[in-house]
């Protein structure tokens, strides 16, 4: 909870001290960089409670379903909710990866002396995808489901309907959609981990330039100030003796 304090009081402070951000609009639309700190943070939390959830409901089922040696038909409509539920989770943190990805990316353009922070976030958004993807396919091996048809969101879909058609599998998806389910909560929340980790990071850096120039600017200020201070008053009307304007 304080490291979550911490992210927001830095975007706050660049936000407050810079309307216009160098990486408005990279993340969501018009949004500034510490705008996007604040939504990327929102998005993966609330993925992450939305997991949970499915994950138990996904579970509850399952142990139901072992109990009784297979999975009735009139018990499916309720899991393929969730697998389906399952599936657009999964989507949406890789779709999180991504944009974090980018969004390093293009801190790292634009502040090329902070590079590695930029670039030390990418590689790790990068590594947790590939990790997440491997486990994917290798739980859907070990059910005995081909990975090509979850390849993507559509055809994911498609195979949970397709299981539909039998008991055998039907359990093969429960089963399958029970061990991915914990393990996208497990990935999530190391993912909300180091968006957190790595915001932080890139939005220290931006409020530290903020005040940098705010600084510079606020001197460039007071130098005006003192060199008319040197100059004394300056004179209301003309000197006497002194010759009248030309009308």
């Amino acid at each position: 909870m304080k490291t979550r304090h911490k992210i927001i009081l830095i975007s706050a402070m660049a936000m407050a001290l810079a309307p216009t951000s160098a990486l408005a609009g990279t993340l969501t639309g018009g949004a500034t960089f510490p705008e996007q700190i604040i939504q990327e943070i929102t998005a993966v939390q609330q993925l992450a409670q939305q997991a949970q959830q499915v994950q138990e409901q996904i579970q509850m089922v399952y142990d139901q379903a072992r109990n009784l040696q297979s999975l009735p038909t009139q018990m499916w409509s309720s899991v393929s909710g969730d697998l389906n539920n399952l599936v657009s989770i999964a989507g949406q943190a890789q779709g999180l990866s991504y944009a974090s990805q980018n969004l390093a990316g293009q801190f790292s353009q634009t502040y090329p002396a902070a590079a590695s922070i930029g670039t030390n976030y990418g590689q790790q958004m990068q590594t947790w995808t590939t990790d997440t993807n491997g486990q994917i396919q290798s739980m859907l091996q070990q059910n005995q489901l081909q990975a090509s048809q979850f390849a993507s969101q559509q055809s994911a879909l498609q195979a949970i309907q397709n299981a539909s058609q039998s008991a055998s599998g039907r359990m093969q998806v429960l089963q399958a959609g029970n061990q991915i389910a914990g393990m996208e909560v497990n990935q999530i929340q190391q993912l909300q981990q180091e968006i957190m980790a790595g915001n932080s990071a890139m939005g220290a850096y931006e409020a530290q330039q903020v005040n940098q120039r705010q600084q510079a600017t606020n001197n460039v200020n007071n130098l005006y100030a003192q060199a008319a201070a040197s100059l004394g008053p300056v004179p209301t009307q003309l000197p006497q003796g002194s010759l009248d304007p030309v009308p």
